[in-house]
């Protein structure tokens, strides 16, 4: 490969939901940790966290998906949608190999790791 092309930008993050939305967050040097409100952080030393508010998953991810990931799952998949949104591909247009993905993330898959062990650990073999 000789040269990229940058056709489409998703970000999901604290400071916004959208590249518009996140860059003008970030060069206006807004910070979005605050408290986190996710879960109880009783049990934890931690009691701030960088949380995407205003995220509703449904409004994001196609239903039959919801069951089956987890919340940062959730998070890439709605970044990954507004990417190929800006490109102006459709996923019918795109090259089956023609095309890649760059993603970044702190985490990903722990929440739906851990339930299916619980689901384990609870219902043994029957699971």
């Amino acid at each position: 490969m000789t040269s990229a092309v940058v056709t489409g930008i998703g970000v999901v993050a604290p400071t916004g939901i959208g590249a518009e939305e996140y860059w003008r967050a970030t060069t206006a040097g807004e910070s979005a940790i605050g408290p986190i409100t996710r879960f109880d952080p009783a049990p934890y030393p931690v009691r701030l966290a960088g949380e995407v508010p205003g995220f509703v998953p449904a409004e994001h991810v196609p239903s039959r998906l919801l069951p089956q990931t987890d919340h940062g799952t959730r998070l890439s998949l709605a970044a990954a949608a507004e990417a190929l949104s800006g490109s102006g591909l459709t996923a019918d247009e795109a090259p089956e190999f023609g095309i890649g993905i760059a993603t970044a993330s702190t985490m990903g898959g722990f929440e739906f790791g851990q339930r299916e062990l619980q689901h384990l650990w609870q219902l043994g073999g029957q699971h």
